[in-house]
């Protein structure tokens, strides 16, 4: 179990970090191919930045997650599986994939990772440019409490090569009164949440169903 002191301590040096969003000197083309440290525990690249395990073990690494399609399943694969702990997803990069509902799978892994075992994570795909940032700015959204906007540009400063397809923005936008609203019911006594339902017009009774069905799939 993670010490709640040392849980806040992160999360603060995460926010003065990313409100500082100090400029970096210079961006290499070639850094596009390798993995950048996007807050301390936070890695952020490509497929190939998974492949030297002297790099990854230099960094620290101890976690990996993979943002792979179907067909990039099929040719592409873990190279150290006995060094760290990954977590794959499926995920397209299209700008009808709903991220959305894969965000929270992402935070437990991370939140597991960085704030309970003191790890550091990598987060990956193909290129490191469209997929891997999203889920990356959608973590620090959530974990920190910033807005979109900042900490959109905070990741773009460290890694200027991202860029996420416009469905995925579109998703990031839109994520920030998604998880304050579940947090706010989850926050609330179970009681007090009964209460609520009960107390719904009977003409709201379909929505609540296909609300309460949808919930679990978001909750972190």
């Amino acid at each position: 179990m993670a010490d709640t002191d040392l849980v806040s301590n992160k999360l603060a040096i995460y926010r003065q970090l990313i409100g500082q969003n100090v400029p970096l000197l210079e961006w290499r083309y070639e850094q596009r191919r390798e993995m950048q440290e996007i807050l301390p525990s936070i890695f952020l690249g490509p497929y190939s930045s998974t492949r030297n395990l002297a790099d990854l073990k230099n960094a620290g690494i101890t976690h990996i997650v993979s943002l792979w399609d179907s067909s990039e399943s099929k040719i592409l694969k873990v190279h150290h599986p006995d060094q760290f702990r990954y977590l794959q997803l499926e995920i397209s990069d299209a700008a009808t994939q709903n991220l959305i509902t894969l965000f929270p799978a992402v935070k437990r892994f991370m939140d597991q990772a960085i704030l309970q075992e003191n790890g550091k994570v990598l987060v990956n795909c193909m290129s490191g440019i469209s997929r891997s940032p999203a889920f990356v700015v959608a973590y620090l959204m959530e974990a920190t409490g910033l807005d979109y906007e900042m900490v959109y540009r905070y990741v773009q400063n460290k890694r200027f090569c991202m860029n996420p397809n416009p469905g995925f923005r579109h998703q990031l936008e839109e994520y920030g009164p998604i998880y304050t609203a579940i947090q706010s019911v989850g926050s609330q006594p179970t009681e007090q949440r009964s209460s609520v339902r009960r107390a719904a017009p009977e003409d709201d009774d379909d929505n609540a169903e296909e609300a309460e069905r949808l919930a679990p799939r978001l909750r972190p």
